[in-house]
């Protein structure tokens, strides 16, 4: 006798009921219809991310093993769901860092730029390169530290070399 119909079923009736039915995890037990996705990381620590209602954007909430709250990342999303901007608090949900993206012509990421708040300092820029194919290649990351001179580079590469070496990957 062939089960397999009957396996199908059964798999679609679990999945019905599991919609019905309240959240059977600990980690959602609390939370919203709104949330998106619960992560649990290697160290313990679970980010819970949410819908905003009535606004365009997601919240990342992030918390210790212990359960106490240790950042909230609000990111906001643009017309066609792309990150358009994040600001980063800490676990007193006092602002700690603004983020915005860039994107090219074919709507690709390109950079991210990390500011200190408050203070509107530039603190680290992500750059990301595509080759011919599209395919996204490794970030060049840029961590700027605050010195008493003003912003200096923490790498070897100075932010100039790195222009240029994206300007030459461009022309290809």
């Amino acid at each position: 006798m062939n089960t397999t119909p009957f396996r199908w079923l059964a798999v679609v009736v679990c999945l019905l009921m599991a919609q019905l039915s309240p959240a059977q995890s600990p980690d959602m037990a609390n939370e919203d219809r709104d949330m998106v996705r619960v992560m649990r990381h290697p160290d313990g620590s679970r980010s819970v991310y949410k819908r905003q209602m009535g606004w365009r954007g997601m919240r990342c909430a992030t918390y210790t093993p212990s359960g106490k709250l240790a950042a909230i990342n609000d990111y906001t999303e643009g017309k066609y769901g792309q990150l358009v901007a994040c600001v980063i608090y800490d676990n007193k949900r006092q602002p700690i860092y603004k983020v915005s993206y860039g994107y090219d012509g074919q709507a690709r990421l390109i950079e991210e730029r990390m500011f200190s708040c408050p203070g509107n300092k530039l603190v680290q820029r992500v750059i990301y390169r595509y080759d011919a194919n599209g395919n996204r290649a490794k970030p060049l990351i840029i961590s700027l530290n605050n010195s008493s001179s003003g912003l200096a580079p923490t790498i070897t590469d100075d932010v100039t070399n790195a222009h240029r070496q994206l300007r030459g990957n461009r022309r290809r």
